[in-house]
Protein backbone atom coordinates (compact mmCIF):
# COMPACT_ATOMS: atom_id res chain seq x y z
CA UNK A 1 0.00 0.00 0.00
CA UNK A 2 2.98 2.38 0.54
CA UNK A 3 4.40 1.91 -2.81
CA UNK A 4 5.20 4.72 -5.31
CA UNK A 5 6.24 3.63 -8.71
CA UNK A 6 8.65 6.23 -10.34
CA UNK A 7 8.88 6.09 -13.91
CA UNK A 8 12.54 7.44 -14.38
CA UNK A 9 16.04 6.43 -15.51
CA UNK A 10 17.03 5.27 -11.80
CA UNK A 11 20.54 6.28 -11.81
CA UNK A 12 19.48 9.65 -12.46
CA UNK A 13 17.06 10.03 -10.12
CA UNK A 14 18.94 8.27 -7.28
CA UNK A 15 21.73 11.35 -7.94
CA UNK A 16 19.14 13.97 -7.66
CA UNK A 17 16.96 12.69 -4.72
CA UNK A 18 17.31 13.94 -1.27
CA UNK A 19 15.67 11.10 0.28
CA UNK A 20 17.39 8.75 2.02
CA UNK A 21 16.98 4.71 2.04
CA UNK A 22 17.22 1.65 4.84
CA UNK A 23 17.54 -0.32 1.20
CA UNK A 24 18.54 -0.01 -2.30
CA UNK A 25 18.50 -2.94 -4.37
CA UNK A 26 20.00 -2.98 -7.78
CA UNK A 27 18.07 -5.90 -9.66
CA UNK A 28 19.61 -8.67 -12.11
CA UNK A 29 19.72 -6.83 -16.08
CA UNK A 30 21.51 -8.77 -18.84
CA UNK A 31 25.75 -7.21 -18.37
CA UNK A 32 26.19 -6.94 -22.58
CA UNK A 33 22.90 -5.37 -23.23
CA UNK A 34 23.80 -1.50 -23.92
CA UNK A 35 23.79 0.40 -20.89
CA UNK A 36 23.68 -2.11 -18.57
CA UNK A 37 27.96 -1.91 -17.73
CA UNK A 38 26.52 1.86 -16.33
CA UNK A 39 24.94 0.30 -13.79
CA UNK A 40 27.97 -1.41 -12.24
CA UNK A 41 29.90 1.45 -12.69
CA UNK A 42 31.72 3.23 -9.61
CA UNK A 43 29.31 6.28 -9.97
CA UNK A 44 26.35 4.24 -9.60
CA UNK A 45 27.51 2.78 -6.38
CA UNK A 46 28.67 6.40 -5.01
CA UNK A 47 25.60 7.87 -5.82
CA UNK A 48 23.71 4.90 -3.93
CA UNK A 49 26.19 4.85 -0.55
CA UNK A 50 24.98 8.68 -0.51
CA UNK A 51 21.69 8.31 -0.23
CA UNK A 52 21.67 5.26 2.55
CA UNK A 53 19.72 5.80 5.72
CA UNK A 54 22.69 5.62 8.73
CA UNK A 55 22.89 1.90 8.53
CA UNK A 56 21.66 1.31 5.43
CA UNK A 57 22.45 -0.99 2.89
CA UNK A 58 22.77 -1.25 -1.14
CA UNK A 59 22.17 -4.90 -2.90
CA UNK A 60 23.56 -5.56 -5.93
CA UNK A 61 22.14 -8.64 -7.47
CA UNK A 62 24.30 -10.28 -10.02
CA UNK A 63 23.04 -13.17 -12.83
CA UNK A 64 26.64 -15.23 -12.36
CA UNK A 65 25.46 -17.24 -15.51
CA UNK A 66 26.21 -14.16 -17.64
CA UNK A 67 29.07 -13.56 -16.00
CA UNK A 68 32.73 -14.96 -16.29
CA UNK A 69 35.02 -14.75 -12.77
CA UNK A 70 36.88 -11.90 -14.67
CA UNK A 71 33.80 -9.43 -15.11
CA UNK A 72 32.75 -10.52 -11.56
CA UNK A 73 36.72 -9.96 -10.00
CA UNK A 74 35.68 -6.32 -11.92
CA UNK A 75 32.48 -5.30 -10.51
CA UNK A 76 33.21 -6.92 -6.62
CA UNK A 77 36.47 -4.76 -6.87
CA UNK A 78 34.65 -1.68 -7.72
CA UNK A 79 31.81 -1.94 -5.12
CA UNK A 80 34.81 -2.75 -2.30
CA UNK A 81 35.86 0.72 -3.55
CA UNK A 82 33.16 2.47 -2.84
CA UNK A 83 31.72 0.12 0.35
CA UNK A 84 33.90 -0.36 3.33
CA UNK A 85 31.79 -3.34 4.38
CA UNK A 86 30.83 -5.71 1.73
CA UNK A 87 29.44 -9.34 2.35
CA UNK A 88 28.37 -11.87 -0.41
CA UNK A 89 25.38 -14.19 -0.56
CA UNK A 90 23.36 -16.89 -2.75
CA UNK A 91 19.96 -16.41 -3.78
CA UNK A 92 19.72 -19.73 -5.02
CA UNK A 93 21.44 -23.09 -5.42
CA UNK A 94 20.89 -24.19 -8.68
CA UNK A 95 23.94 -25.51 -10.30
CA UNK A 96 24.11 -23.63 -13.89
CA UNK A 97 21.99 -20.62 -13.04
CA UNK A 98 23.66 -19.11 -9.96
CA UNK A 99 22.66 -15.61 -8.49
CA UNK A 100 24.55 -13.95 -5.70
CA UNK A 101 24.01 -10.50 -3.85
CA UNK A 102 27.13 -8.16 -3.03
CA UNK A 103 25.86 -6.32 0.17
CA UNK A 104 27.66 -3.42 1.34
CA UNK A 105 27.10 -0.73 3.64
CA UNK A 106 28.90 1.55 6.27
CA UNK A 107 28.77 -0.96 8.88
CA UNK A 108 28.26 -4.74 9.59
CA UNK A 109 26.83 -6.34 6.72
CA UNK A 110 26.75 -9.60 7.75
CA UNK A 111 23.56 -12.04 9.36
CA UNK A 112 22.64 -11.72 12.84
CA UNK A 113 20.79 -14.95 13.38
CA UNK A 114 19.10 -13.70 16.62
CA UNK A 115 17.43 -10.37 14.62
CA UNK A 116 17.07 -13.07 11.65
CA UNK A 117 14.90 -15.21 14.10
CA UNK A 118 12.44 -12.46 15.38
CA UNK A 119 11.97 -11.17 11.91
CA UNK A 120 11.44 -14.29 10.12
CA UNK A 121 8.97 -15.55 13.06
CA UNK A 122 6.86 -12.08 12.71
CA UNK A 123 6.07 -13.53 8.55
CA UNK A 124 2.44 -14.16 8.05
CA UNK A 125 2.03 -18.41 7.08
CA UNK A 126 2.09 -17.65 3.28
CA UNK A 127 5.44 -15.98 3.02
CA UNK A 128 7.01 -18.37 5.01
CA UNK A 129 9.83 -20.64 2.81
CA UNK A 130 10.90 -23.62 3.91
CA UNK A 131 14.17 -22.90 3.84
CA UNK A 132 13.64 -19.71 5.56
CA UNK A 133 11.81 -21.28 8.92
CA UNK A 134 14.60 -20.61 10.80
CA UNK A 135 17.81 -18.37 10.99
CA UNK A 136 20.49 -20.96 10.04
CA UNK A 137 18.11 -21.43 6.56
CA UNK A 138 19.01 -18.00 5.75
CA UNK A 139 22.60 -18.12 6.78
CA UNK A 140 23.33 -20.59 4.43
CA UNK A 141 22.94 -18.62 1.90
CA UNK A 142 26.08 -16.55 3.10
CA UNK A 143 28.75 -16.87 1.70
CA UNK A 144 31.25 -14.19 3.71
CA UNK A 145 32.54 -11.15 4.25
CA UNK A 146 34.52 -9.59 0.78
CA UNK A 147 35.90 -7.19 2.86
CA UNK A 148 37.64 -9.12 5.62
CA UNK A 149 39.91 -10.82 2.62
CA UNK A 150 40.97 -7.86 0.30
CA UNK A 151 43.69 -10.20 -1.33
CA UNK A 152 40.38 -12.70 -2.51
CA UNK A 153 39.59 -10.10 -5.39
CA UNK A 154 42.70 -9.76 -7.56
CA UNK A 155 43.76 -5.96 -8.09
CA UNK A 156 42.60 -4.58 -11.49
CA UNK A 157 40.69 -1.91 -13.11
CA UNK A 158 37.73 -0.51 -12.25
CA UNK A 159 34.45 -0.29 -14.20
CA UNK A 160 33.37 3.77 -14.38
CA UNK A 161 31.56 6.06 -16.65
CA UNK A 162 34.85 6.96 -18.67
CA UNK A 163 36.54 3.49 -18.14
CA UNK A 164 33.45 1.03 -19.08
CA UNK A 165 34.91 -2.15 -18.87
CA UNK A 166 31.66 -4.01 -18.71
CA UNK A 167 30.32 -2.27 -20.92
CA UNK A 168 33.07 -3.65 -23.40
CA UNK A 169 34.27 -6.56 -22.26
CA UNK A 170 31.05 -8.59 -22.27
CA UNK A 171 29.42 -8.11 -25.46
CA UNK A 172 33.06 -9.60 -26.22
CA UNK A 173 33.56 -12.22 -24.11
CA UNK A 174 29.50 -13.68 -24.36
CA UNK A 175 30.75 -14.15 -28.01
CA UNK A 176 34.40 -16.26 -27.40
CA UNK A 177 33.35 -18.57 -29.73
CA UNK A 178 30.27 -19.74 -31.68
CA UNK A 179 29.23 -22.74 -29.92
CA UNK A 180 28.76 -20.54 -26.94
CA UNK A 181 31.10 -22.72 -24.97
CA UNK A 182 31.95 -19.96 -21.59
CA UNK A 183 33.84 -20.08 -18.57
CA UNK A 184 30.87 -18.81 -16.58
CA UNK A 185 31.44 -18.23 -13.46
CA UNK A 186 29.50 -21.09 -12.27
CA UNK A 187 29.73 -24.48 -11.33
CA UNK A 188 33.09 -25.97 -9.93
CA UNK A 189 34.73 -22.23 -10.06
CA UNK A 190 32.04 -21.05 -8.21
CA UNK A 191 32.14 -23.77 -5.33
CA UNK A 192 36.00 -23.25 -5.31
CA UNK A 193 35.56 -19.83 -4.65
CA UNK A 194 33.03 -19.96 -1.84
CA UNK A 195 34.83 -22.46 -0.57
CA UNK A 196 38.12 -20.56 -0.29
CA UNK A 197 36.31 -17.92 1.95
CA UNK A 198 34.94 -19.91 4.11
CA UNK A 199 38.07 -21.51 5.05
CA UNK A 200 39.81 -18.31 5.44
CA UNK A 201 37.33 -16.61 7.41
CA UNK A 202 35.45 -17.87 10.02
CA UNK A 203 32.12 -15.94 11.42
CA UNK A 204 33.51 -16.79 14.89
CA UNK A 205 29.77 -18.13 15.07
CA UNK A 206 29.54 -22.42 15.44
CA UNK A 207 25.98 -21.79 13.96
CA UNK A 208 26.53 -18.96 11.27
CA UNK A 209 29.87 -20.90 10.59
CA UNK A 210 27.47 -24.59 10.54
CA UNK A 211 24.99 -22.97 8.37
CA UNK A 212 27.71 -21.61 5.42
CA UNK A 213 28.78 -24.92 5.52
CA UNK A 214 25.61 -26.39 5.03
CA UNK A 215 24.92 -23.92 1.88
CA UNK A 216 28.46 -24.90 0.22
CA UNK A 217 27.41 -28.82 0.74
CA UNK A 218 23.96 -28.36 -0.91
CA UNK A 219 25.62 -26.60 -3.75
CA UNK A 220 27.90 -29.44 -4.33
CA UNK A 221 24.83 -31.41 -3.78
CA UNK A 222 22.85 -30.14 -6.80
CA UNK A 223 26.70 -29.86 -8.68
CA UNK A 224 27.02 -33.56 -8.57
CA UNK A 225 22.58 -34.30 -9.15
CA UNK A 226 23.56 -32.14 -12.64
CA UNK A 227 25.93 -34.66 -13.24
CA UNK A 228 23.60 -37.77 -11.93
CA UNK A 229 26.87 -38.78 -9.33
CA UNK A 230 24.34 -40.57 -7.27
CA UNK A 231 26.80 -41.51 -4.71
CA UNK A 232 28.56 -37.84 -4.81
CA UNK A 233 24.92 -36.38 -4.11
CA UNK A 234 24.16 -38.58 -1.42
CA UNK A 235 27.61 -37.40 0.64
CA UNK A 236 26.33 -33.77 0.40
CA UNK A 237 22.94 -34.70 1.20
CA UNK A 238 24.55 -36.41 4.12
CA UNK A 239 26.15 -33.22 5.32
CA UNK A 240 23.30 -30.91 5.12
CA UNK A 241 21.26 -33.50 7.17
CA UNK A 242 24.13 -33.64 9.98
CA UNK A 243 25.09 -29.51 9.89
CA UNK A 244 21.36 -28.35 9.86
CA UNK A 245 19.21 -30.62 11.42
CA UNK A 246 16.15 -28.30 12.39
CA UNK A 247 16.48 -26.69 8.88
CA UNK A 248 15.67 -30.33 7.08
CA UNK A 249 13.17 -31.22 9.96
CA UNK A 250 11.56 -27.68 8.83
CA UNK A 251 11.84 -28.17 5.13
CA UNK A 252 10.50 -31.79 5.20
CA UNK A 253 7.31 -30.61 7.60
CA UNK A 254 3.73 -30.85 5.79
CA UNK A 255 3.23 -27.17 6.58
CA UNK A 256 6.09 -26.46 4.51
CA UNK A 257 5.08 -28.47 1.40
CA UNK A 258 1.83 -26.49 1.61
CA UNK A 259 3.33 -23.00 1.71
CA UNK A 260 5.65 -24.06 -1.16
CA UNK A 261 2.68 -24.88 -3.31
CA UNK A 262 1.10 -21.93 -2.45
CA UNK A 263 4.14 -20.08 -3.65
CA UNK A 264 4.20 -21.97 -6.79
CA UNK A 265 0.73 -21.44 -7.78
CA UNK A 266 0.96 -17.49 -6.98
CA UNK A 267 3.97 -17.51 -9.39
CA UNK A 268 2.08 -19.93 -11.62
CA UNK A 269 -0.97 -16.97 -11.88
CA UNK A 270 1.67 -13.96 -12.14
CA UNK A 271 2.94 -15.93 -14.77
CA UNK A 272 -0.29 -16.75 -16.61
CA UNK A 273 -1.73 -13.09 -16.11
CA UNK A 274 2.06 -12.12 -18.05
CA UNK A 275 1.40 -14.31 -20.87
CA UNK A 276 -2.02 -12.60 -21.39
CA UNK A 277 -1.28 -9.32 -21.30
CA UNK A 278 1.66 -10.87 -23.97
CA UNK A 279 -0.92 -12.32 -26.09
CA UNK A 280 -3.07 -9.39 -26.17
CA UNK A 281 -0.73 -7.18 -27.40
CA UNK A 282 0.66 -9.33 -29.96
CA UNK A 283 -3.12 -9.72 -31.59
CA UNK A 284 -3.40 -5.71 -31.34
CA UNK A 285 -0.52 -5.81 -33.07
CA UNK A 286 -1.40 -8.41 -35.96
CA UNK A 287 -4.67 -6.37 -35.95
CA UNK A 288 -2.88 -3.56 -36.97
CA UNK A 289 -0.82 -4.46 -39.79
CA UNK A 290 -3.80 -5.83 -40.86
CA UNK A 291 -5.38 -2.43 -41.52
CA UNK A 292 -2.40 -1.41 -42.75
CA UNK A 293 -1.64 -4.11 -45.38
CA UNK A 294 -5.70 -4.10 -46.06
CA UNK A 295 -5.77 -7.90 -45.50
CA UNK A 296 -9.17 -9.08 -44.66
CA UNK A 297 -10.01 -10.04 -41.03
Amino acid sequence: PAVRLVVEDGRRWLAATADRFDVVVSDLFIPWHAGAGNLYAREMYDAAAARLAPGGLFCQWLPLYQLTREEFDIIARTFLAVFPQVSLWRDDFYPDRPVVALVGGRGHTGPDLASVGARLAALPDWARDPLLATPQGLAMLYLGELSALPDVIPPGPLNSDDRPLIEFLAPRLTRINSAGDKDWFTGDALAAFTDELAARASTGSPDLDAARSAGAALYRYALAMERHDQAAAARFEADVRRLVPDVIANAEAPGATLADARRTLSALRDEQEHVRHALEAMRRRLESLDDATGAPP
